[in-house]
């Protein structure tokens, strides 16, 4: 008998770490959720990394749209599923970070509601401006703003999205006036700045760049770090004197939070892998897309610092949601 017992409880000890490892992996298909309909820019980077991340897992990934009340829906779902790795957010900071610091009752706290598992990558802003605006670049359109308060109006792809807080903090940092125009997406701030509409915009490169080559718009500057590679000749807005005037955007992949450390290293590593590869680096940098592949934790240090960040400019801009 004592050697039954021994070799049992060898057996089972050998079969520990393979449940573990079964465990850690998907068992069925992966809900790969974005708040946004199909055809956006989020939306196009979330279908090329599900085509490939699929095969790296073994498992089918299905790009689940849940669009509406600027993303805050789909968060809301992955935030309230089941914490098993089937379910996950392919967010950005508009839905997940500005928008709850923009509401006295925010829907659901980034750090303590998600996971973040890999930052894909940063999206960068243009400031851009009809082609038939009298501003040739960024002194002359602040001129223009003051020598009329309040007249000129900028775009933006929705109350609380990310070039919406972009262009209060540019209106912070230069001390001019000028009327928010909101739209639902992209494409509809898009069309209103071509038929000249507005004034200005800080939209992606990925949107604005194709308008820029075709003579429609004219770029004046970026919120980035560092030029742009596709307009190597658009200087920063650091360059021009405004040192705290540096923005951009991000996507991400997160978990409902209370997902198991191992579904999230295993998730992690696979998304590194998928990310890494030259082929994603091209098809994503031609969105716009610039990859950083940042693991969760040095994504989350970067997350606490953005919440920071955008809750002053929120605050000092008297933004809100309610």
């Amino acid at each position: 008998m004592p050697m039954l017992r021994r070799f049992l409880l060898t057996c089972l000890t050998a079969l520990v770490p393979a449940l573990t490892c079964a465990q850690a992996s998907p068992t069925a298909p992966i809900h790969l959720v974005v708040g946004f309909p199909p055809g956006g820019g989020t939306d196009g980077a979330a279908r090329l990394i599900a085509e490939k991340l699929a095969p790296a897992l073994g498992q089918s990934i299905v790009v689940d749209n849940r669009a509406g009340a600027g993303g805050t829906i789909g968060a809301q779902s992955v935030a309230r599923a089941k914490p098993d790795g089937h379910t996950l957010f392919f967010g950005t900071g508009a839905e997940l970070l500005i928008n709850p610091v923009t509401r006295k009752t925010a829907p659901y706290d980034l750090l303590k509601d998600f996971v973040p598992i890999t930052e894909v990558g940063i999206v960068s802003f243009v400031l851009a401006v009809p082609a038939g605006s009298s501003a040739q670049n960024v002194r002359e359109l602040i001129a223009t703003a003051k020598a009329q308060p309040g007249k000129l109006n900028y775009s933006s792809f929705g109350m609380g999205s990310t070039n919406h807080l972009i262009g209060e903090l540019f209106l912070h940092a230069t001390g001019i006036r000028a009327t928010h125009v909101p739209f639902q997406g992209s494409q509809q701030a898009m069309t209103s700045l071509l038929a000249g509409d507005v004034d200005f915009t800080f939209d992606t490169t990925a949107v604005v760049l194709p308008q820029i080559q075709a003579g429609k718009l004219r770029a004046l500057a970026t919120p980035s770090p560092r030029r742009l590679p596709g307009l190597p000749d658009v200087p920063t807005l650091q360059e021009l004197g405004y040192g705290g005037l540096v923005a951009e955007g991000w996507m991400g992949v997160f978990a409902p939070a209370g997902t198991s450390p191992a579904v999230v290293t295993t998730l992690g590593t696979a998304l590194d892998k998928v990310i890494r590869t030259p082929e994603m680096e091209s098809r994503l940098g031609a969105r716009g897309v610039a990859v950083t592949a940042a693991a969760g934790p040095q994504f989350r240090a970067k997350l606490q610092a953005e919440l920071d960040k955008w809750r002053r400019v929120a605050r000092e801009a008297n933004v809100s949601l309610d």
